[in-house]
Order: structure tokens, then sequence, then C-alpha cells
């Protein structure tokens, strides 16, 4: 199939970092997501090493394609479908806990006018799950919408769990600490800018 392992080499190091630049990461990102450094990143992608089977079924997992797409002189075109829907299925699932537990609430007759809050604090959990999603596949935009969704959702839990008499007071925490939370990811999109 292959003439020789440096055919191999350099057509696994230019499918890398296609990939790698089709998804917006830098080799930075791309070695902070792998734990390795940049260097080895940047050696693989000169074809002056290869990386392991384990990392290159991590890279493909990252990227959402498979191994053998990695081996191929034909890219496979960008496709984040995949990716999308395990997130959406995730999030589903968090619904789908917090109305079976919304149904048992009230069958059992647990705290019964208070089961609807349940719906209320799905929409933090949800913001989470979305996180996680996004640092391992998306990029900061999408990571600090989910960050907004955490702290937006905290707060009307809090709000109408606690029912506090000074709900400005906690909007403005909310309101400082989303000021804070773009203050963040400007700052890191600043970073990401002048390594790549």
């Amino acid at each position: 199939m292959f003439e020789s392992e440096e055919v191999l080499r350099q057509l696994i190091a230019e499918n890398i970092a296609y990939y790698r630049r089709q998804n917006g990461d830098t080799q930075a990102d791309l070695a902070e997501k792998l734990n390795y450094s940049d260097k080895s990143v940047s050696k693989w992608e000169r074809g002056d090493g290869m990386p392991d089977v384990f990392i290159l079924s991590r890279i493909a997992d990252l990227y959402g394609i498979t191994v053998q797409d990695l081996l191929r002189t034909k890219k496979v075109p960008k496709s984040r479908t995949r990716h999308v829907l395990i997130a959406l299925l995730s999030v589903g699932l968090v619904w789908l806990t917090m109305t079976v537990l919304f149904c048992a609430a009230k069958i059992l007759s647990v705290l019964p006018d208070w089961a609807w809050l349940l719906f209320i604090f799905a929409v933090p959990v949800s913001g989470i799950v979305l996180e996680v999603f996004s640092v391992k596949w998306w990029g900061l935009l999408l990571q600090a919408a989910a960050g907004s969704l955490i702290i937006w959702g905290v707060g009307l839990s809090l709000v109408l769990s606690i029912r506090l008499d000074s709900v400005f007071l906690l909007l403005t925490v909310c309101a400082v600490l989303q000021v804070l939370l773009i203050l963040f990811y400007l700052l890191k999109y600043q970073s990401r800018k002048k390594k790549g």
C-alpha cells in the first residue's frame, strides 16, 4: 500500500496539519488537547516523527474522523454532525433525567409544589455538559456561550428556589461574572492569536 515508511510519515503529517487547520486549532491547541508539547505536534506535521496508534486514534476522535482518514490521500470533508449529535443527545439526557425526577416527585408527593424547579436546574447542568463538549471539540465562542448559560442558569435557579428578597444583588453578581467571563475568553483568544 505504501512504498515506504517515509511516504506514510509524510501522508500522516499532511493529514494531521490539514484536519488541525480545518478545526481551527493551532499546533499548541492540538498539543494541549493531547497532553503533548507543541514541539511534538510540529515534529509530526513536518514528518520528522510519527505519533503512535493511540495518539492517531485520539486525533481522529477529536476531529470526528477515523484513523483510516489520517492514512488516506483524499481528505474527508469537515463534518461536525457527529459531535453536534453527541452533544445534543447528552443535553437531552439531562432533560430526560429531570423529567423522570419531576414525575417521581409528583407521583410520590415529594415536594410536589417545588418539583418544577428541576427544569430550571436543568439549564445550568446543560450548560456544564455543553462546556465539556465545547472545550473538547469546539472553539472559544461556544465555550463562552456555555459558560454564560451556566452563570445565568445558576442565578435563575437561586432566584427561584431560594426566593431571595434582593434579586437585584444576585443579578448584579451574575452580570459581574458575565463580564469576567467575557474578559477571560478575550484574553484566551488573544493568547491563541499570538501563538498561532
